[in-house]
């Protein structure tokens, strides 16, 4: 008995079982079909005729950007800072980057490095792109610091310790001589070092500041790496390089008293021991 009311039972439950799965995916169906009739109805015959027209347009417009080369490069053109940097060299790297390629697609910082790498003088470049078809590039140097002069030879250097030709200072540069030989015609070697240039100007606006003196003139040494400091008093300040020349010139001011420095006449002071002045008396 048992066993028939079991065997019923499971058909009983096949039964139902394939109902309501036919039921659940004939409610699915509609629901697919009622979607995309909703979806089909969601744009008009105008609608759809105008987004047809407007993919048409932007696919030609791309098509004409990029193909037609009507925006391909077929001019460069280079305003420079200096008469000394080289038009010819700059316009002739742009042009093996840019010229005929679709100006959309020229990267900008890729030229104003390649301009960069071909003289250690340029500090600067600024690239424009002139739609259609010009590319415009600005050049500058790095700027004018120092006059270093070596016998009768006067030469400026920029800021990177690097010789300046066809170029004059437009402002008030720091004024070097030299206590020990460089070699500096080799016009694409850096003749001071950047950092010892840096402090030594640092130094001689902090001295001015610190003592109302004027510096007149500086002489470096790169062996020695200290730089002596000329005033208006006529006599030299000497500086190390190697350490922090604001703690040196600190010693003029602690020991004001005891060296008297605008009645007595010195050849030179020497800051570069810590916590020590040597001086020599005229």
């Amino acid at each position: 008995m048992n066993r028939q009311v079991s065997f019923r039972q499971r058909r009983v439950n096949r039964f139902f079982s394939r109902l309501f799965r036919r039921r659940r995916n004939s409610h699915l169906e509609s629901r697919v079909f009622h979607a995309q009739k909703k979806f089909k109805n969601l744009l008009t015959l105008h609608q759809k005729i105008f987004l047809v027209l407007a993919i048409f347009a932007f696919g030609s417009l791309v098509g004409f950007t990029y193909f037609s080369g009507f925006f391909d490069v077929q001019k460069v053109s280079v305003a420079r800072s200096s008469l000394d940097l080289p038009l010819e060299e700059i316009e002739l790297s742009i042009r093996e980057l840019a010229f005929g390629k679709n100006i959309f697609g020229i990267e900008k910082d890729l030229l104003a490095r390649a301009v960069r790498e071909l003289r250690p003088d340029i500090a600067r470049v600024e690239v424009h792109k002139k739609y259609p078809r010009e590319i415009a590039v600005e050049v500058f140097k790095f700027p004018i610091v120092a006059e270093l002069r070596s016998n009768s030879e006067s030469i400026f250097l920029n800021e990177n310790g690097f010789r300046v030709f066809g170029d004059a200072s437009d402002r008030d540069t720091l004024q070097l001589t030299l206590g020990e030989e460089i070699d500096f015609a080799d016009p694409e070697k850096q003749v001071i070092n950047p950092a010892h240039l840096d402090l030594i100007r640092e130094a001689v606006f902090y001295f001015e500041a610190l003592t109302d003196l004027k510096i007149l003139n500086t002489k470096y040494f790169p062996i020695s790496r200290e730089a002596h400091l000329k005033n208006e008093k006529n006599f030299d300040v000497w500086l190390d390089l190697t350490q922090d020349f604001r703690e040196q010139l600190n010693k003029l001011v602690a020991a004001a008293d005891l060296l008297k420095i605008s009645e007595k006449k010195y050849e030179y002071i020497d800051l570069r021991i810590r916590g020590k002045i040597f001086i020599k008396s005229k």
